[in-house]
């Protein structure tokens, strides 16, 4: 009885293992090629073939898993990245920015559904525990609608920018950082907001944030 219980503590423990093994491989590859599609200069000489194997790198790890008939598109990427490697950077670019975005986006809007927990208001009850007192839920609901509104924004941004800015690069600028940017000061903004509209009440810390925003987004409901 002992040995099959340490038998079965050890196979899901080795099948963890391999699981996160998996996933690290993964995002290693997807990093990397990443990396090589944004950070090597326009200008180098050997940018196309940087863009060439970053197309494929990132490609390779988002079909791995997949069925081996989808790997057909992994060297038409880099024949296109080859070819055409500015063009292709700026898709690259704006594809991961979108798809970011609209992940984090979806997350959101999701939570607001009828039948759901607004996504801010599961933080503040990891964190504080449930229920929550009458206005923080309130304020919670309120601040989840403002981060919706937020993402969806930056998702148009580009797009905007592109069409009504007078700078011709402007419609780069999120993309380079400066959603980031916006997103870092939006959160410290709010978090004096809420300070000042919740009053009387132990507000958390950044350390208790991160980690209640661990707990929430790994439950199995949030994918």
């Amino acid at each position: 009885m002992m040995i099959g219980k340490v038998y079965h503590s050890l196979a899901s423990g080795l099948s963890f293992s391999k699981r996160w093994a998996t996933r690290s491989w993964r995002l290693v590859l997807l990093l990397g090629g990443v990396g090589l599609v944004s950070l090597v200069p326009e200008s180098a000489g050997w940018s196309a073939g940087c863009v060439c194997l970053g197309l494929m790198m990132q490609l390779a790890a988002l079909l791995s898993g997949r069925h081996p008939g989808w790997f057909v598109f992994v060297p038409v990427v880099g024949v296109l990245g080859w070819y055409a490697p500015a063009l292709s950077r700026v898709c690259d670019q704006l594809a991961i920015y979108g798809l970011m975005l609209w992940g984090m986006l979806w997350l959101f809007v999701r939570s607001l559904r009828r039948e759901q927990v607004p996504l801010v208001t599961r933080l503040a009850g990891a964190v504080h525990g449930t229920p929550l007192r009458a206005d923080v839920q309130r304020y919670t609901v309120g601040v989840t609608w403002a981060w919706s509104i937020f993402f969806t924004l930056a998702l148009l941004a580009p797009l905007m920018l592109w069409l009504w800015a007078p700078h011709e690069r402007a419609w780069r600028w999120p993309l380079e950082g400066g959603t980031g940017l916006a997103a870092v000061v939006f959160f410290a903004v709010e978090m004096i907001i809420r300070r000042l509209v919740i009053r009387h009440y132990d507000h958390s810390t950044l350390k208790q944030n991160f980690m209640a925003g661990r707990a929430v987004f790994m439950r199995k409901d949030l994918k």
